[in-house]
């Protein structure tokens, strides 16, 4: 059976996102784009082979995360670039929390590798809002089940019902 069909996998948004961004040069990529990378050779720099790259530039743009612009410099054939789509600049705040993690539990004696900032250069950081604006503690924040996870629940169950109740039946 495929893990992903389990209801716990199924329906939790955390493991459909992984289906995008679990490999870890797909992660690369997209932070190499935030910096301003947009060409085969420049995203090269993070050490990727190159036929994974490929697949790899493939896989965000099949996900919708990054979009093929073809460009031409005078006097060359024409090329392609990947820029990043609304989906992808939505991932902005993943990295940012991975940074943050690692900044905290892998830190470098030489300082953080990337720092998050506004446009006047002001470091920013990530916090947790309630539906108000409020600022929540991260102590204070847990992880539920959401509606999607319960319906699926009721649903299978209602299945089973109806098949436990078929499975008596006789003619």
């Amino acid at each position: 059976m495929d893990a992903m069909s389990l209801p716990a996998n199924r329906h939790c948004s955390i493991a459909r996102t992984l289906a995008v961004l679990g490999q870890k040069w797909n992660l690369l990529l997209l932070r190499e784009a935030f910096l301003g990378r947009t060409r085969f050779a420049e995203f090269q720099r993070i050490g990727i082979p190159n036929a994974t790259l490929g697949q790899r530039l493939n896989d965000l743009v099949d996900a919708g995360l990054m979009e093929r612009v073809t460009y031409q410099e005078e006097g060359e054939r024409s090329r392609e670039e990947y820029v990043l789509t609304e989906a992808g600049r939505d991932v902005l705040p993943v990295l940012a929390a991975l940074s943050a993690w690692g900044d905290r539990h892998r830190p470098q004696e030489t300082g953080q590798g990337v720092v998050y900032a506004a446009a006047d250069e002001r470091p920013v950081h990530l916090e947790f809002r309630d539906e108000r604006g409020e600022l929540v503690d991260q102590g204070a924040v847990t992880i539920i089940r959401g509606p999607a996870y319960h319906a699926a629940l009721a649903a299978a169950a209602g299945r089973s019902a109806g098949r436990a109740r078929g499975a008596g039946h006789t003619s």
